[in-house]
């Protein structure tokens, strides 16, 4: 099979907006431009990833049932709009978990690679044509160290920066928004 490049992206302020430790349904509300963004990469077929530390499983703030249940809420609302995600990868672990098991280190936690890279296995991803977006440091030399492109997002549009990144890795892709 033919690895294709794909997107990966943090989840927390980057797609939803983060209000410490979001695993509430109630508590989703997308970050500015997020679900164009999504549309966007989807109408060009390229496949989207979710990759996103959940150390809150690890401190004992929430259970991993709750933040698949937050996870499923927002691949249904990105489908109404028009949005694909295709697979979420989440690490649980955390310095101070209150669980020793999920105590880091470890090598999935961002700024680690381990989610990204599984990702591209599973999926016969091409890192060295895929992008990474998220709005922290960790996000960016996690997607670095993947082989990836990646993206510091600024929190003001994700739409405006997936159009961006649309015409410097994707321009061999027709998409007349990102004109």
């Amino acid at each position: 099979m033919k690895k294709q490049p794909a997107i990966f992206l943090d989840r927390d302020d980057t797609l939803n907006i983060d209000v410490s430790y979001t695993y509430k349904v109630s508590d989703f509300g997308w970050v500015r431009g997020a679900p164009e963004a999504l549309k966007l990469f989807s109408e060009v077929g390229l496949d989207v990833f979710i990759v996103t530390n959940q150390g809150g499983i690890g401190r004992g703030l929430y259970a991993e049932s709750d933040m698949h249940r937050f996870n499923d809420h927002l691949i249904a609302e990105a489908a109404a709009l028009g949005g694909h995600i295709e697979d979420i990868a989440f690490c649980p672990h955390h310095p101070e978990a209150v669980i020793s098991t999920l105590r880091t280190p470890c090598l999935c936690r961002k700024p680690g690679h381990q989610m990204i890279t599984r990702l591209a296995e599973k999926w016969s991803v091409d890192l060295a044509t895929s992008v990474m977006i998220g709005d922290r440091d960790s996000d960016v030399a996690a997607g670095r160290a993947a082989g990836c492109h990646a993206y510091l997002f600024d929190g003001t549009d994700l739409h405006e920066l997936a159009k961006h990144v649309m015409n410097q890795h994707f321009s061999n892709l027709h998409v007349p928004a990102c004109k």
